[in-house]
């Protein structure tokens, strides 16, 4: 247990709606901690941004920081929450695991995942909360594919930096870029094997209302059970139809992404019904 992680998640959690702001006292009070502890930590949490401070009326009250976490997770959980209904619907048209995952730095996090009972009795551990490797899955390719340009940019530099991860992607980035040209091209992207052996996967992008991808959805399958062809000629156009719906669902028409010039939008699919 890390003692000065709980008195400094402490502090924050006296910030309320009722009480949106506190003075020095007023936190000493409610925290229970030393006046010279909570100085160090009202100073080390205001250089950081989790807090601000009002010299006028000498009160703190949440930072920057703080407000973008809470508007990030709630954006995720909206998004997953929107998506639900059809992750749950290509599960049974699919009959296979629907996994939904966002970029979270050079990782995949998985925000939902509708399992089938196959996965749990072959001890396949992927679940919400699991972390992905960016550019070998199904599911990171399909979000660094449709990323505007200068995002990807930024995280094939930082991918680059690592060592393991140079050495699949190729020199500056050559092999991944050729293999997300594809992805691109076909609309959705294929994992065959490359980071579990007897394992492949599908994997399509989510759009927001502003035309940026917001997440991607996929299907793993296992390889002697469903091979590359019916992988694509039959949970392809599945796929496909369902994250189209998320994104309209989330306010996607296409239309800001086509104009601007950035990576093209999702494969105009008819939608199953």
């Amino acid at each position: 247990m890390v003692k000065s992680l709980i008195k400094g998640l402490n502090i924050l959690e006296q910030f309320t709606a009722s009480r949106s702001s506190l003075n020095f006292q007023e936190l000493v009070s409610r925290t229970g901690v030393p006046k010279a502890t909570i100085s160090r930590f009202l100073r080390t949490l205001t250089s950081q941004g989790y807090l601000s401070f009002d010299p006028k009326y000498k009160k703190y009250f949440i930072g920057p920081k703080i407000i973008a976490l809470g508007f990030s997770a709630l954006s995720d959980m909206d998004l997953r929450n929107m998506a639900y209904p059809y992750l749950e619907e290509l599960a049974e048209k699919s009959h296979q695991c629907i996994n939904l995952g966002i970029l979270d730095d050079t990782e995949v996090l998985l925000i939902c995942a509708e399992r089938v009972k196959k996965w749990h009795i072959l001890g396949i551990n992927v679940h919400v909360g699991s972390r992905l490797n960016l550019y070998q899955t199904s599911i990171g390719r399909a979000i660094l594919a449709f990323l505007k340009e200068k995002d990807f940019r930024f995280l094939l530099n930082k991918l680059l930096e690592d060592p393991n991860a140079a050495r699949h992607i190729g020199p500056r980035g050559k092999v991944l870029i050729k293999e997300l040209e594809r992805v691109r091209e076909r609309g959705y992207a294929l994992n065959d094997e490359e980071t579990i052996k007897g394992l492949r996967s599908i994997a399509a992008p989510v759009f927001n209302a502003d035309g940026n991808v917001a997440g991607a959805v996929n299907i793993p399958v296992f390889s002697h059970m469903v091979s590359r062809k019916e992988l694509i000629d039959h949970y392809a156009p599945l796929l496909l139809n369902t994250v189209k719906k998320i994104s309209l669902a989330r306010g996607f028409t296409g239309h800001k992404r086509e104009k601007s010039g950035d990576s093209p939008s999702i494969k105009n699919l008819k939608l199953i019904s």
